[in-house]
């Protein structure tokens, strides 16, 4: 809405309803103005909490399975060398 529109609205508001009624009109609107402007600010707010929260969660969940995947890749059982020839217990085992 341009500011000459919002004039035009304004003189007509006057002229019917009186300089007493628009004037409480014009404190009515300001109000309701003022509680929309808060309740949107609060939704964003609230929008940018669950983001943030969201990204922690998954990053939280990333660390969890790459902690499984160490997990996992300490627990197999590896073949122990032999320090002479640097080759496998099974291998030697198979070669004799």
């Amino acid at each position: 809405m341009d500011f000459p529109e919002l004039i035009l609205i304004l003189l007509v508001a006057l002229i019917v309803l009186g300089p007493e009624k628009t004037i409480e009109l014009a404190g009515k609107l300001g109000e309701l103005l003022r509680k929309v402007r808060e309740t949107w600010d609060e939704l964003r707010y609230q929008m940018y909490l669950e983001e943030i929260n969201r990204k922690v969660m998954e990053e939280s969940k990333k660390l969890e399975e790459e902690a499984k995947t160490e997990e996992v890749l300490e627990d197999e059982p590896r073949a122990s060398q032999d320090a002479t020839d640097r080759t496998s217990e099974g291998t030697k085992a198979k070669a004799n």
